[in-house]
């Protein structure tokens, strides 16, 4: 339970956040501020915003949960999958992000396609974020579940409401701004659990000496970490760092120098290589520290643990008694960590239906005031959206569901709106037809293979495999009028200037 020292320091953090969602209100006074911070974020603070941006309390309670029983894989299947992600990314998408000079990553779209491509990739990627930002809402009602024994649903409600009110307030500043404090307080906080759990177990070494072999394996396909599901997890991984998931390529989009955008993936890549080891040694400790939960033998997780609690009751067991306040402080970097993506992604959904959706299709008179109003009130209406979405995920059943969850819809939903999203910007071939197709027969495909297997590798890579098929071979066959053909190289001088 949490003590009088960790209400004052989740009080006291609460303020400093509630004094920089004042600072950043006062930098987010139009659209393009609110939305895109002016065009003008510093590299290093994209950088570190976009790392952090890439975690929530679904790496704590999600991947840390999976990492007790899979062991170093896990680090293969998020930290390599994203460090190699962002390496492609850098030479790749991170500076033509910047030469477009748009608002939305969908914005561009209409330029590529036409409106209709643009206006579908806007509806189904607000639908399938919906979802997600429920799971990550979800996860942080589990950290704090455990620590202090509250019911998860007020949870969800009162961190939704706290998160959705940040966001309206500041806009993508106030998120940038969040990240950067966040960062360096999860940094130390998690710094010293790593160190006091390596102390317990007697360094790197000896942890893995102890552990099953299996454990200590790059891939792990007895835990469901095999060659086939990290691969496939890994070109889904490229897709949505590098832009299929909106709020990470916001930052790019607000970076103006290409140039600038490539420092910040490679250094948000470097991060991402490292950091995670921090959180993912105490879930590896867990077997072996916390054996009231674990079978002595086998050290497999005994039957009635959430293994969703595991990096949060080892943080517990090493911190308790070391110094007033720091579960607090714990609690408060993890949620910081999960506002600051929810945040991320709700200011950018809001920017897309505002742009791509309200002013292109409902209302083309408009002037900045407008948009900005209107802004605001769907980030109001999605920021409800995702707290029910996160209550009826809250309210389902089944072990492990937030590694699960996020697995399945980050996968399987994110990659045949990403094709036309991604590759529009590196090929001209591909038509608005060859855009719609990848879409359509994604889906479908995803659809009937999920009836036929609980295969990760199987339905995600079938789906891509049809989708990018049909992008391209229409693409080989398609053709233009001559007008739009013109309008595709325009953006493509644009992109390759």
């Amino acid at each position: 339970m949490l003590s009088l020292a960790d209400f004052i320091v989740i009080l006291l953090y609460a303020l400093l956040m509630a004094w920089i969602g004042g600072i950043a209100k006062r930098k987010s006074q139009d659209v393009d501020a609110y939305f895109a911070a002016g065009h003008n974020l510093p590299w290093w603070m994209a950088a570190i915003s976009h790392h952090v941006s890439g975690y929530s309390a679904v790496v704590f309670v999600g991947f840390a949960g999976r990492a007790a029983t899979a062991g170093f894989s896990m680090w293969t299947l998020f930290s390599l999958s994203c460090f190699i992600a962002m390496m492609i990314g850098c030479l790749v998408w991170a500076p033509r992000w910047s030469r477009l000079k748009v608002l939305t990553p969908v914005e561009y779209l209409e330029a590529r396609y036409g409106n209709s491509v643009r206006f579908l990739i806007a509806i189904c990627g607000i639908g399938v974020k919906f979802i997600d930002l429920g799971i990550k809402l979800y996860a942080i009602s589990v950290v704090v579940q455990t620590v202090t024994g509250w019911a998860v649903l007020p949870v969800v409600l009162v961190a939704g409401i706290i998160t959705v009110v940040y966001v309206l307030i500041g806009g993508l500043w106030a998120a940038v701004l969040t990240d950067l404090i966040q960062f360096v307080v999860q940094l130390v906080i998690s710094t010293i659990v790593l160190y006091l759990v390596l102390d317990n177990i007697g360094g790197w070494n000896p942890l893995w000496e102890q552990l099953p072999a299996e454990r200590g394996a790059f891939f792990n396909a007895e835990a469901g970490i095999g060659i086939d599901f990290w691969f496939v997890y890994l070109i889904v991984v490229i897709f949505s760092y590098n832009g299929a998931t909106w709020g990470l390529a916001q930052r790019f989009i607000s970076v103006s120098d290409p140039r600038d955008t490539q420092k910040a993936a490679l250094l948000s890549g470097f991060l991402y290589l490292l950091y995670p080891i921090v959180i993912f040694v105490p879930a590896w400790a867990a077997p072996l520290l916390l054996t009231e939960y674990f079978d002595p033998v086998s050290l497999a997780p005994l039957p009635g643990f959430d293994l969703q609690q595991t990096y949060v009751l080892m943080a517990q067991r090493v911190l308790s008694g070391l110094m007033p306040g720091l579960i607090g402080l714990l609690i408060c970097s993890i949620f910081a960590a999960t506002m600051s993506m929810i945040d991320s992604d709700l200011n950018a959904l809001a920017a897309v239906f505002t742009k791509d959706i309200y002013q292109r299709n409902i209302k083309r008179a408009w002037t900045q005031q407008t948009l900005f109003r209107v802004g605001k009130i769907v980030t109001l209406i999605f920021g409800l959206a995702i707290i029910i979405t996160g209550i009826i995920i809250a309210e389902s059943k089944g072990a492990e569901k937030v590694f699960t969850a996020t697995v399945q819809i980050f996968g399987a939903l994110l990659s045949p709106i990403a094709i036309p999203l991604m590759f529009g910007m590196l090929f001209r071939k591909p038509t608005a037809r060859g855009a719609i197709f990848a879409l359509a027969g994604g889906l479908l495909t995803y659809a009937i293979l999920v009836q036929i297997t609980d295969n990760f590798a199987i339905y995600t890579g079938g789906e891509i495999l049809v989708g990018l098929c049909l992008y391209f071979g229409e693409g080989w066959i398609g053709t233009r009028t001559p007008i739009k053909e013109k309008e595709v190289k325009n953006l493509f001088d644009k992109l390759t200037s």
